[in-house]
């Protein structure tokens, strides 16, 4: 088995931040057509696992490009990769680039669609609380409050307020704590 993540950098695949492909190598998850409970998601890490053993799953096959399988908990052979093409626009009359250029353009291009997005730019929601054990309710009280189409930009707003006065990696895990519905 390969020492490196199925999905690096260099890689075409746009998979979630939090895809075992990401941190495991190929054969080192199992990849499941959706969520089901058989793949729960752990609140604990923000990861899903199989229930039994434990296993990494990613829950986006054609995200990640491999057809759902238990390559992990059950060792069935990956699939040989297939790349998938490059397409470059170019004006007609334009000498072709060297396919070198091409590649490398492309990636800078999915770096740059990787990037955060810019800092919220709202108004910072009220009433945080001083201690960090207040935030999950401060948090679930403002999602619960917010209308549908609002929700998004309620949470931008409870994580940046939260940021100003809690560590990244606590609020983190208390948005993934409330989220989760735990």
């Amino acid at each position: 088995m390969e020492s490196e993540p199925f999905v690096g950098e260099e890689s075409e695949h746009e998979v979630c931040w939090f895809c075992p492909s990401v941190r495991l190598p190929a054969g080192g998850f199992d990849v499941f057509e959706r969520p089901t409970r058989e793949c729960a998601f752990d609140p604990a890490d923000g990861f899903r696992y199989t229930v039994v053993g434990r296993v990494p799953v990613c829950v986006h096959p054609g995200k990640v490009g491999l057809p759902p399988g238990r390559y992990a908990s059950e060792g069935r052979p990956m699939p040989a990769r297939e790349p998938r093409p490059v397409v470059v626009e170019r004006a007609a009359e334009a000498e072709p680039e060297p396919e070198a250029e091409v590649v490398g353009v492309v990636r800078a291009q999915r770096r740059e669609r990787r990037q955060v997005p810019a800092p919220y730019a709202g108004a910072l929601p009220v009433g945080l609380p001083q201690e960090l054990t207040g935030l999950a309710a401060w948090v679930a009280e403002l999602a619960r409050g917010a209308q549908p189409q609002d929700l998004a930009e309620v949470l931008a707003g409870a994580e940046a307020a939260a940021l100003t006065r809690f560590p990244e990696a606590e609020v983190l895990e208390v948005l993934r704590r409330v989220l989760s519905g735990g």
